[in-house]
């Protein structure tokens, strides 16, 4: 058919039928193992890295990177501080409502039993401290993040500013609901 719409012998059929083929080669399939191949792979692998340490340790070099070179930065102690916030509630929260659905009694009951302890003001107000600051601190910065998400404030000085409010803003909200609350 092809033949056909351009002629018997047309030079741009036969030039084109020797262009393809000529691009056109068998191809040669072989079938390896794929356990040894991933075992060699593995075995040069393992081989690397032996050397890698083998080497960091000849030169006596530290692990890398290690907490011990850098140097406390704000932004870094608040991204630390919103991490652990983050971590110490999510298994903080589940762990307290678990307990209190186990619980006999109802979460006004177990206020009375606290009241009739008799603690010390100041050890019920640092308690409310701990209780209250990370979820103050982390509610705010995870404002702040989201105006991060937003390309909002990275420039350097807006970031230590930002992270200055930040940490004000958390302590007055936390003294708000301590106190007044």
């Amino acid at each position: 058919m092809i033949r056909a719409s351009f002629g018997k012998g047309s030079a741009l059929l036969t030039s084109n039928a020797a262009l393809l083929s000529s691009r056109l080669q068998p191809v040669v399939v072989t079938q390896l193992s794929h356990t040894s191949t991933r075992s060699q792979t593995e075995d040069i692998a393992y081989k690397e890295m032996e050397e890698f340490w083998d080497k960091n340790r000849r030169l006596n070099r530290p692990l890398s990177p290690h907490l011990r070179i850098y140097n406390p930065e704000l932004t870094s102690m608040l991204s630390l501080c919103h991490r652990a916030t983050g971590i110490a509630m999510a298994v903080t929260v589940p762990f307290v409502a678990a307990t209190l659905l186990g619980l006999p009694g109802d979460f006004s009951s177990y206020i009375e039993y606290i009241k009739d302890l008799h603690l010390n003001p100041a050890i019920l107000t640092a308690a409310k401290y701990v209780l209250a600051f990370p979820i103050c601190y982390h509610y705010i910065n995870g404002i702040r993040h989201l105006a991060w998400d937003w390309a909002i404030g990275f420039d350097l000085k807006t970031t230590y500013q930002s992270g200055y409010f930040v940490m004000a803003l958390a302590l007055l909200v936390t003294a708000g609901f301590v106190h007044l609350l």
